[in-house]
């Protein structure tokens, strides 16, 4: 089962503490949340208007379809394959979703100095009080944060607040109206020193793989 190849997997685990036996999977707009006592995660969300609806739409059928697929065999061995196909479904989905971002459609209003310093800003209000951050970077139209929520500190609470305060303020400053972010949230369990490692760097490099140089807006922790 996919909850004991995570257990297996967190043997080599960055933080002693994880307790993954508290895992809970619940459901997004279109995405799975996974939440964990004591864990690191790599969130990320972004702009509503930086992927088209209709392409949107495309990508989730796609994605549906491989998962209904893998779905369709009961015996154990179609069981691992469908885990698998699953997995396999989140992670082109996120892919699609990640170069059509990088490539700067929609009206990117995190690229102004004002937008990117106010989500600076919520991400770092909190730190060490609510959560810590281990790494963020703020792209045109999308974030990345990498984060560990403190004791009694609910992980999606922390998401819905950084959300709603920028939304509301950069709405504000820009004479918006509507949604400023899309609905959901990707999130993702980190497991291992190894992948700790590449999430931070993969979160710090994310601008000169966009393309973009002498990037302002990211940090990371100073041991890495």
């Amino acid at each position: 089962m996919l909850t004991d190849k995570i257990i297996r997997t967190s043997e080599s685990n960055l933080n002693p503490s994880l307790d993954i036996h508290s895992l809970n999977i619940s459901s997004g707009e279109k995405l799975p949340r996974w939440e964990c006592n004591n864990a690191i995660y790599h969130i990320s969300f972004r702009l509503a208007d930086s992927v088209p609806q209709s392409v949107r739409e495309q990508w989730l059928r796609e994605r549906e379809c491989l998962i209904a697929n893998a779905k369709q065999s009961n015996n154990e061995l179609s069981k691992e394959l469908s885990e698998e196909l699953e997995r396999k479904a989140q992670y082109l989905y996120s892919e699609q979703i990640e170069k059509y971002i990088d490539a700067g459609y929609g009206k990117c209003y995190l690229n102004q100095a004002e937008i990117a310093k106010l989500v600076a800003n919520s991400f770092t209000h909190f730190d060490k009080e609510r959560y810590i951050l281990h790494a963020w970077c703020i792209m045109p139209s999308h974030v990345h944060v990498i984060v560990e929520a403190m004791s009694d500190n609910d992980l999606s609470k922390i998401i819905h607040s950084w959300k709603s305060y920028t939304a509301h303020r950069a709405n504000e400053i820009l004479g918006l109206t509507g949604a400023f972010w899309q609905r959901d949230a990707y999130n993702h369990i980190i497991r291992s020193k190894k992948e700790y490692h590449f999430q931070i760097q993969y979160t710090w490099d994310n601008p000169e793989k966009a393309g973009l140089q002498n990037w302002r807006w990211r940090w990371k922790i100073d041991n890495i």
